[in-house]
């Protein structure tokens, strides 16, 4: 039986930015042609029962296109970021051998609440005083892409990258702050205008000095979407 799943290639060559990001795609999802028919019915008994006429050219293909969003939107539970490794550093004054703390953002992010299955969406700055290992900078972007491109809540979200930076780094500090507009508190419920959400997370050095968080999050505000 035909089963359907993210095309990796373009013209029969694989993408070269996939090259290296096989941690991004080791469980992926396969639906069969009679589940993938099966769930187009059911959404488009939603959709019409909502409201949604389907028998216009604009709409009639809205179930199959609104799976496919769904499925491109989630593409985060096919990876795994065990796989993710690190570069060694030149840092060579044993345990106590700090490198200066690196800063990268705004990363933009998309994910979706689990509660309500509507975007929350926003930057992510991460930080880190590095200790014997250093990651890949653009690995930051895609792990945050990672965890974000799922059902999720963001206290989860910011936990997961810095659980996840501090077990691949081993640095003397990891630091993740987040800021996001939920819809779900836009387009519903108490229908807020100017909400946005925060929240940090520290480990190590960043946990214990307060001038290194300050030192973090004076080097975000400077990028203007931190206030």
């Amino acid at each position: 039986m035909a089963e359907r799943e993210l095309d990796l290639t373009v013209g029969g060559l694989r993408d070269e930015d996939v090259e290296g990001r096989d941690w991004e795609r080791v469980r992926p999802r396969r639906i069969s042609d009679a589940d993938w028919k099966r769930f187009e019915g059911y959404m488009g008994e939603i959709l019409q029962a909502l409201g949604l006429p389907l028998n216009t050219p604009g709409t009639s293909k809205t179930p199959q296109r609104y799976l496919r969003a769904m499925l491109d939107s989630t593409e985060g539970y096919e990876g795994d970021a065990k796989l993710v490794t690190a570069f060694p550093t030149e840092c060579e004054g044993g345990p106590d051998c700090e490198v200066s703390q690196v800063v990268d953002g705004p990363i933009p992010f998309y994910a979706l609440c689990e509660h309500h299955a509507f975007p929350f969406f926003g930057h992510a700055y991460l930080g880190y005083v590095a200790h014997e290992h250093i990651i890949g900078i653009s690995k930051l972007t895609r792990l945050v892409r990672l965890f974000a491109r799922r059902f999720t809540v963001q206290e989860r979200l910011g936990r997961e990258i810095t659980e996840t930076l501090s077990r691949i780094l081993q640095a003397h500090g990891v630091a993740v702050y987040l800021e996001a507009i939920h819809l779900c508190t836009q387009m519903r419920g108490v229908r807020e205008s100017e909400s946005t959400t925060r929240t940090t997370f520290w480990r190590g050095n960043y946990a214990s000095n307060p001038q290194l968080r300050e030192e973090f999050l004076n080097i975000a505000r400077s990028h203007g979407t931190v206030s």
